[in-house]
């Protein structure tokens, strides 16, 4: 799997999920980085913006995957609900 290959409409990858867990390794590495400087006494200055953003990031596209995940999920059960554990659909004479 090539690298341009993520970005088309049919792949294997969920884009949503792969950017959530970056944006939760920088506020992983912020955390780290921001307890060994205090535990150096030294003071680790970022601006606050920055890891709201990271953080809502996180929060956004994790939430986003797993609405999807939820609701492709009860279409799912519903539609073999519908069709009474038949895959396929009727055919149009039948139906």
């Amino acid at each position: 799997m090539a690298l341009i290959d993520i970005f088309k409409d049919d792949n294997e990858i969920n884009e949503k999920s792969v950017l959530g867990f970056a944006s939760f390794v920088v506020l992983v590495a912020y955390g780290t980085v921001d307890i060994v400087t205090g535990a150096m006494q030294q003071q680790f200055v970022i601006e606050p913006i920055i890891l709201e953003i990271f953080a809502g990031l996180t929060a956004a596209c994790f939430g986003i995957s797993a609405f999807e995940k939820v609701k492709n999920r009860e279409n799912e059960t519903e539609r073999q609900k519908a069709l009474g554990g038949q895959i396929e659909p009727y055919e149009e004479s039948e139906g």
